[in-house]
């Protein structure tokens, strides 16, 4: 390419964004190469008539604009009623902007107001689009775009741009220059970011909105008139920057949503245009993930739909890479083309999978975008035609590609496995009969499946019908096909298959040893698990999720406590195992009890119900049911999220009444562990931790000492050994009783709830070095609080005072679902010691003003602070009473940091 070519694309490029013009300077910093030698090939291009040149100091240069005629206008133009939104959130402003348009006789000034990206400059140009469409404007019409704040530093330039320029009217100003609202004459002048326009500068567009005309900058006796109208747009309150009289002058406002508060219609819709455009920007067909597409749905998009077009650009220019070296005809956008702002939208998945479903199809693995066409989507293969092995390798191969972790993975094709089958076996009744099977399959495999299945008829005692030997007929046929070529098949059910149906799992490996000597080949025992699969009966394959599992329960006081608590373990584990039931305060406990033997009666699968309570009544009623209708119940009361969070994910993967109960009852042990009844030898603890206790722990002993402690004597360090987790986890409880653990650093995650967890990597590069100081600084600062208090507190133990307030006060949080900073956890709990110490040698308390009318909005969290302090106010002696409660209940509620559904930090 010759540089002259070059540097006219790269105009080209920049002009783009910034309409009003590009100096040589810009261009040269672009490509390279001396600015001179970009002036001389510019004015070549001026010479040519391919350019224009805009005189001044800079002299600016833009690409010409052709004449375009109307149905070239017709084609180009962006319309209004074609913006994607038109008919949801842009509904209200698009109306609004066609009455202001049309208004007569020219039109009524419009600034548009909205967030950076949130579409201002678009939208202005759908108003013009609109006006040539209704002939309010025709069609050679201009429309003109400028930023203001491409000119902000120079208040006299920018103003010089607008308005023109007298000959003489600064050094420089060698010749007459006409001012872009003269050449927006007949047309539409769009300024952006007019809040950077200075006074004067408002003050004449004032005057122009009022009388037509308008003096140039330097000019004191013609005048210049226009008929452009006028649309502005700014990011920023016009009432902070802009002039009173100039807001008077702008009769129509319009309020642009951002992003965030579209519809996710709206948001796939504008991402299938950014692709279809970069698609016809490079004239290439661009193929994406599903995965990815979901991710650009719901990732955390700040800027916008700005924003929003650049993190999809960046993802093409990644692709386009790849194009490029690897010779492909097409991009594709896999997850390793995403920013990884944008990866972290598919964790949001859970929240909208049934909106997602409406939007893009789970077939839909694949969409793509060519430069001639809407979107189209590419299909997987059905697992009922072509065969279920490629689909299940085509998934974990995108899968694997998406940075999911294994184990997720696993869950995924699970749930794929299951679909199959039940839909398999289902439908191939419907598709085929058993003529046509045998033109499919051949002789050999309709005599081997009317064997496997006669024998399992007789080991199973069941009657397999003929959908099962079309489905299993079929099966085979691939499966014979695909172990002879050497292909892989994988099962991630294997096992769940194995312990679950024992007796189908025998029968396959007997099927297994009939298609081996038939067909002289080694079945792998992944096959096997698939073939037990079709031996099992249709009401197991549906009713298996529903099988084997305890319920749990959660009953709670409140309108909305118990159904909240169980929203956020289901929303986590992304089931709907949980029940949450919710007492308001005016129930009758009758009702209730009614209403919590029907889910227990419902519930039961046999394995027992595990029921959640929080206080009074609710304690009881468990072991009443458990009485009544012989349902193996256990009951936890004191009940926090974390609790149900752990119970939920026990329960889903077959963990049996007895096991979950003994888990929550160590978390609210932990939870509860602030209320000891003696501080004496309490010590404050870092345990380090490998394998033996003695080589790496020591050494991480040796380092956090030195390193971190120094002469620091409250805080002692113990290693420990992890050969058995058993174990490891019951020296852990043992720490706990005379303990307070600040952290465990260990060389593989010995992941404990509530125990901040630091890997030995971590430590020993430094990432750690500013987390484990700060735990170390709180330890510090609460030991000092609890000496100040042993200088003041009179009335009770200053010590157990403190720790039991701190107790208190961090398993509040975690109950209301409040992120408390530091400062202000240590702060409430110094009100809560001196309150105690008021209380119990007799003082007052003080008074809530409109107690009655905070109680009503606050009935929940008020609750939850009576059930915390209770244990409290029974060791003191004390009553704290509804006044009291409710200056501590505002205290945790206006203090909070962010709310967050749960807490698992101290």
């Amino acid at each position: 390419m010759k540089k002259i070519d070059e540097v006219y694309d790269i105009l080209v490029q920049l002009t783009e964004d910034k309409e009003s013009g590009v100096c040589a300077a810009d261009i040269a910093l672009k490509i390279g190469i001396d600015r001179t030698n970009v002036s001389r090939y510019l004015n070549e291009l001026y010479k040519a008539g391919k350019i224009e040149k805009i005189k001044g100091r800079p002299v600016l240069y833009k690409v010409k604009e052709k004449k375009r005629n109307s149905k070239e206008t017709a084609k180009a133009l962006i319309s209004l009623d074609r913006l994607i939104g038109a008919d949801m959130s842009l509904k209200a402003a698009i109306q609004l902007a066609k009455a202001a348009i049309s208004y007569p006789t020219d039109g009524l000034p419009i600034l548009i107001l909205g967030e950076t990206g949130a579409g201002k400059s678009i939208f202005a140009e759908a108003i013009y689009g609109f006006a040539v469409e209704s002939n309010l404007l025709s069609s050679d019409a201009p429309f003109i775009s400028f930023n203001c704040a491409d000119y902000a530093d120079n208040p006299q330039l920018l103003i010089a741009q607008l308005f023109g320029v007298k000959k003489g009217a600064y050094t420089g100003a060698a010749e007459d220059k006409t001012g872009l609202l003269k050449q927006a004459d007949g047309g539409i002048i769009f300024l952006d970011e007019i809040h950077r326009l200075p006074p004067q500068g408002q003050e004449l567009l004032f005057i122009y909105m009022d009388k037509g005309c308008f003096r140039p900058l330097g000019e004191t006796e013609k005048v210049v008139t226009s008929k452009a109208r006028l649309i502005a747009a700014t990011t920023e309150e016009p009432q902070s920057y802009l002039l009173k009289t100039f807001i008077r002058r702008i009769p129509v406002t319009i309020n642009l949503p951002p992003l965030r508060e579209k519809t996710l219609a709206e948001r796939c819709g504008l991402i299938c245009a950014f692709l279809s455009e970069e698609s016809a920007r490079i004239n290439k067909d661009i193929y994406i993930e599903r995965n990815c597409f979901i991710s650009y749905l719901l990732y955390n998009c700040a800027g916008n739909i700005g924003q929003l077009k650049n993190d999809i650009q960046i993802a093409c220019a990644k692709a386009f890479l790849n194009y490029k070296s690897q010779s492909r005809e097409y991009l594709f956008i896999s997850s390793e083309d995403l920013p990884l702002h944008v990866k972290r939208g598919i964790m949001n998945l859970h929240k909208f999978r049934d909106e997602i479903e409406t939007l893009i199809s789970s077939n839909e693995e694949v969409l793509y975008f060519s430069p001639d066409k809407d979107y189209h989507t590419i299909f997987l293969r059905d697992s009922s035609e072509g065969h279920f092995y490629e689909v299940i390798e085509e998934k974990l191969e995108i899968l694997n590609k998406s940075g999911i972790e294994e184990q997720e993975i696993n869950r995924i094709l699970n749930d794929e496995i299951e679909k199959h089958f039940k839909k398999y076996i289902q439908n191939m009744a419907e598709k085929y009969h058993k003529d046509e099977i045998s033109k499919i399959v051949g002789e050999e495999v309709i005599n081997t499946t009317e064997a496997i299945l006669n024998m399992a008829e007789i080991k199973l005692n069941r009657y397999m019908d003929e959908k099962i030997f079309f489905g299993l007929a079929l099966h085979l046929q691939k499966t014979i096909d695909r172990i002879k070529v050497g292909g892989k098949i994988y099962n991630p059910r294997l096992n769940f298959i194995r312990i679950n149906y024992p007796d189908e799992f025998i029968a396959a490996v007997e099927a297994a040893k009939l298609i081996d000597q038939k067909f002289k080949i080694e079945t792998p025992l992944d096959e096997i698990g698939y073939l037990a699969m079709f031996f099992v009966p249709d009401e197991d394959l549906q009713s298996e999720e529903l099988e084997g599992k305890v319920a749990v329960l959660v009953a709670m006081h409140g309108d909305t406590t118990a159904s909240s608590m169980a929203k956020v373990a289901n929303d986590l584990a992304g089931t709907e195992h949980v029940i949450g039931l919710d007492m308001p305060l005016a129930m009758d406990p009758e009702k209730m009890y009614k209403t919590i033997k029907e889910y227990a009666i419902k519930c039961d699968r046999g394995k027992g119900v595990l029921l959640f309570v929080d206080m009074g009544s609710l304690k009881n009623f468990g072991n009443m049911i458990a009485e009544e209708t012989n349902i193996k119940i256990k009951t936890v009361d004191m009940v926090t999220t974390l609790m149900v969070i752990d119970a939920c994910h026990k329960a889903i993967t077959g963990k049996d009444l007895d096991e979950i109960y003994e888990s929550v009852s160590k978390i609210n042990n932990r939870e509860s562990g602030g209320f000891r009844k003696s501080t004496a030898h309490i010590e404050n603890v870092i345990i380090t931790a490998c394998f033996t206790g003695q080589g790496a722990a020591k050494e991480l002993k040796k380092i956090v000492e030195e390193e971190y402690l120094r002469n620091n004597s409250s805080i002692k360090v113990i290693p420990e050994e992890f050969i058995n987790k058993g174990e490891f986890e019951e020296s852990i409880k043992k720490h706990k009783q005379n303990s307070d653990i600040i952290a465990i650093i260990g060389t593989l995650d010995f992941a404990v709830p509530d125990i901040p967890y630091i890997s030995a990597a971590d430590l020993l590069t430094g990432k750690a070095k500013d987390f484990l100081l700060s735990l170390i600084d709180e330890v510090e600062t609460y030991k000092k609080i609890e000496q100040s208090l042993c200088e003041h507190l009179k009335a009770v133990n200053a010590e157990e005072c403190f720790r039991m307030s701190k107790s208190s006060v961090i398993n509040i949080s975690k109950a209301l679902g409040l992120l408390i900073p530091s400062e202000v956890k240590i702060g409430i709990i110094l009100h809560m010691a001196f309150l105690i110490e008021k209380l119990a040698s007799g003082g007052k308390r003080a008074i809530f003003e409109n107690l009655q009318e905070y109680e009503k909005r606050h009935k929940k969290e008020l609750v939850i602070l009576e059930n915390h302090l209770k244990p409290l106010e029974d060791y003191f002696n004390i009553d704290i009473g509804p006044h009291e409660y409710a200056y501590l209940c505002r205290m945790f509620l206006e203090n909070a940091e962010e709310t967050r559904q749960f807490s698992t930090s101290v």
